[in-house]
């Protein structure tokens, strides 16, 4: 619940892109950025637990080929960043918003900024994304609803846990304790109700971690312009794989005027 997962970073980035150094709540954190048109929206792409940037890049090159800005950052405690606890989204939306922050101070935001994010990626940008008017549309895949439902769900798919053993609230109690969050304001549900930019929301088909009620609920909340595509036979944050997945994405938004 707090543990993060390192995975090997390349020495140098890749061509194209720069590497940046983002501080996020005093923690140096490792991100790419490939230059763009600074006229059109400049975009975020954020990766899932136990995985970094580098995972993400064929993600960004449909928006590169566009001629967008895209900025690729490792979470707290993940790849290149510091960091020892994860918060499953919770404190990682302070990572997105200073990404946000970071492209607005390069002034490659002026025609507002697109969210991508992928599992515990995907409730941090929900999150960071909630009440900002110049995101521009925001894309996730795999988000879960709300923190205890999620530990409570997977307390069962992993350990055959009921969600009324005692274990489950003390064991999220300890979490917060450890990693210094608050459960309760960890809601992507909540967050989806705050947002106004379109919404693309993807469900893996395949995926028992977040099956489609869970990541519904998500998009039910949500106000204003939106989209659900359930990827047939798509494990967890495998969309990409499937495809469809660069004219759903692209198709979206193109839609929505981006």
């Amino acid at each position: 619940m707090t543990r993060t997962y390192r995975t090997p970073v390349s020495t140098y980035p890749s061509p194209g892109y720069k590497k940046v150094q983002l501080i996020s709540e005093g923690l140096k954190l490792r991100a790419w950025l490939y230059r763009g048109d600074p006229d059109r929206p400049g975009f975020i792409v954020v990766h899932g637990l136990g995985d970094n940037l580098e995972s993400y890049q064929e993600h960004a090159r449909p928006f590169i080929e566009r001629g967008h800005t895209v900025l690729l950052p490792d979470l707290r405690g993940h790849g290149g960043s510091e960091g020892k606890h994860t918060t499953l989204g919770g404190r990682e939306s302070e990572n997105v918003r200073t990404a946000m922050d970071y492209l607005r101070s390069e002034e490659l935001a002026d025609n507002g900024i697109v969210l991508m994010g992928h599992s515990m990626g995907s409730v941090a940008v929900l999150l960071a994304a909630a009440g900002e008017t110049d995101v521009r549309a925001v894309i996730v895949e795999a988000p879960y609803d709300t923190y205890r439902n999620t530990i409570a769900h997977h307390a069962r798919l992993l350990y055959g846990l009921p969600s009324w053993v005692p274990i489950i609230p003390l064991s999220i109690k300890m979490a917060e304790w450890r990693a210094g969050f608050d459960a309760d304001a960890i809601d992507a549900v909540a967050a989806a109700r705050r947002i106004r930019a379109p919404l693309l929301a993807i469900v893996d088909g395949n995926d028992e971690r977040m099956p489609e009620p869970v990541v519904r609920r998500v998009f039910d909340a949500h106000p204003g312009p939106k989209k659900l595509w359930v990827v047939p036979g798509a494990e967890h944050v495998g969309a990409i794989l499937h495809p469809d997945w660069k004219e759903v994405v692209l198709g979206f938004l193109e839609a929505n005027g981006i």
